[in-house]
This record gives C-alpha cells, sequence and structure tokens, in this order.
C-alpha cells in the first residue's frame, strides 16, 4: 500500500507516533527528496532560519499593545513547525554535499571578563546595556548579524535589551537559553551552580533550557528556574530583590550557608572553607548596604551560631 507524505505525517513521524510502515515510507522519501522539491540554496544558514522562524514566533508572543489569550494551539503548530523546518534544511544542507564550513575568522568576537570582587557595565553594537557582576563573563560578536542577535554568557547579570522587532536578542548559558525582543532582566547562569534563573523587570522573555522541548514565558516580577533535575519553575517574586547587587546590596533570601559562601567569594574575591558540614545546610535571610565581610559573617555567626576565622585572602567557617 503507498503511503501519501502529507504534513500531518510529517508532524507524527517527529512526534514518535508513525508505524513501522509510515516511519519507512517517511525515510524513503527523504533519501529521494531533491533540491527541486525543497529548494534551499547553499551553503544553507541553519541559525538563520531558525532565527527567522523564531523571529515570527517571538513577534506573535511579545509585541502586544493590549494583553489577550494566548492560542496555545497556534504556539504549538509553530513550535512543531520550527522542528520540521530545521530538520529538513539541516538534512538538505548535509545531502546534496554542497554545503560549506562557517569560517569563524571571518566573525570577531568580544569577551568580557568580570573577575571575583569586581563589577562592570559593557555596552553592545545594537545598543544593549549589560551590567555584569563579578565572576561573570561575556562573549559577543563585533557586528550583529540582520535576522538575530545572539551572546554567550555565564555568571550573573542585568540586561537591558534595544528593542528590535526584527531581530531576537538570545543568550545562550550552559543551561539555558534566553530569548527576548527588548526588555530588562536579571540572569544568573554560574556554570558550577545547581540552577539557572532569571527574573523580569520589564517586558516579556522566553525562557527555556537547552536539551528540554520546554519553555516559560515570564513577565514583569515573574521568575522562572531550572534545576539540576531538569525541572522548569515559574512563581511571582519581587524582581527588584533578585538585582540590588547594581546597588551594591548583598541580599540573602532563605539561603544555604553553602550557596551564600560561593557569593562571598565571587563578592570580595576570598576562598571560604566550610570546616564544619552540618553547617553547610543551615539557612539565612539577611540583607546588607555595601558591607564589609565581617559585617556578613558577624551576623552569620550570630544568627546560626558558627564562628569563622579569617587569615588573608581565606575564611574559614568551624
Amino acid at each position: 500500500m503507498k503511503i501519501e507524505i502529507t504534513q500531518e505525517l510529517l508532524e507524527r513521524y517527529h512526534q514518535g507516533q508513525c508505524s513501522t510502515d509510515e516511519q519507512f515510507a517517511i525515510k524513503q522519501w527523504l533519501q529521494n527528496i531533491t533540491e527541486s522539491d525543497f529548494t534551499i540554496s547553499a551553503p544553507v544558514d541553519i541559525q538563520g532560519i531558525e532565527d527567522k522562524t523564531w523571529a515570527e514566533l517571538s513577534s506573535r508572543i511579545f509585541i502586544e499593545d493590549e494583553p489577550r489569550k494566548t492560542n496555545w494551539t497556534w504556539l504549538i503548530k509553530v513550535a512543531a513547525s520550527i522542528v520540521l523546518i530545521v530538520g529538513f534544511a539541516f538534512y538538505i544542507y548535509h545531502s546534496t554535499g554542497k554545503h560549506q564550513e562557517k569560517d569563524n575568522n571571518l566573525i570577531s568576537y568580544h569577551e568580557v571578563k568580570v573577575p571575583k570582587g569586581k563589577k562592570a557595565t559593557c555596552t553592545l553594537p545594537d545598543g544593549t546595556i549589560i551590567q555584569l557582576n563579578s565572576d561573570s563573563k561575556l562573549r559577543y560578536p563585533e557586528k550583529f548579524t540582520d535576522t538575530s542577535r545572539v551572546v554567550e554568557f555565564e555568571g550573573e547579570a542585568f540586561f537591558t535589551v534595544a528593542k528590535d522587532k526584527k531581530r531576537p536578542f538570545s543568550i545562550n548559558s550552559k543551561q539555558v537559553v534566553v530569548r527576548v525582543l527588548g526588555t530588562h532582566f536579571n540572569l544568573r547562569a554560574y556554570p558550577e551552580e545547581n540552577k539557572t534563573d532569571v527574573v523580569v523587570e520589564e517586558g516579556r522573555v522566553m525562557f527555556s533550557p537547552r536539551i528540554k522541548k520546554s519553555f516559560l514565558i515570564l513577565t514583569a516580577n515573574q521568575q522562572g528556574v531550572y534545576d539540576v533535575d531538569q525541572s522548569l519553575k515559574q512563581q511571582s517574586v519581587y524582581a527588584a530583590a533578585y538585582y540590588s547587587w547594581r546597588n551594591n546590596q548583598l541580599q540573602f533570601k532563605d539561603q544555604k550557608l553553602s550557596d551564600i559562601a560561593s557569593t562571598l567569594e565571587r563578592w570580595y574575591n576570598v576562598k571560604v572553607l566550610i570546616n564544619n558540614h552540618l553547617l553547610k545546610n543551615e539557612r539565612y535571610t539577611g540583607r546588607f548596604n555595601n558591607p564589609d565581610i565581617k559585617s556578613v559573617l558577624n551576623s552569620l555567626e550570630f544568627a546560626i551560631g558558627l564562628h569563622y576565622k579569617i587569615t588573608g585572602n581565606n575564611v574559614t567557617i568551624y
């Protein structure tokens, strides 16, 4: 029996819902497809195709003068289309024998590294302003493309993204991807930490894991968290508390001492050693305005009952 290749069948194939005969028919069809069946000039810009599709999706999601009910059926169809388009492009790209490797030497990149104990601010070619917290790294091209604005980032920073409806702004970190068109938000993505989170001050943000086909749409005073167990969570928060570091305020909200120690290491450029393992899971809440390290440790000593010793750039907690 001849099986007709339809859009519905291709979508079911992508979702893993096809029978053995249908899978075989689609694989045969893919092997026999020609450039006249699916015209893409070589070399194929896979990233460009994806960015154009995302730009279409992002503009429909983010740019609304008045809030309205989301059409989830349409959204799912668009997401499926993205996968199909990029998948077909990738197939043609490799099967025609006409693809070419991108010469990375043609693209100049800038890299900003902020050491522990320091902060920095940089302005990107499109006018986006990024305030970087200590121990952070940003890599961005000297010039963005006509279809996208993509940067690589690790650490913590507050992004004020310049508005551009035609070019979505994407931040690639170790665990997640953040996509926006123009907004203000704080991103914390230290590679050694168990979670990555974004908190939105203004506008809308698309927050998605790199290894899962899911995402969150976040608005003002909302936080998205991607945890080590690959769970994706959304909650309402007081956004300003999450980027108070911009004003030299140090805040902890029910945090483990082990996490607080990591923050102190970045903030003061010291090495913190917790000798008593029972103390690592002790939790603490507090806020300080431009404090010295002794003020923070004294407060921790009183609240938790720990002891500490400072020797040069080393802090020992016991």
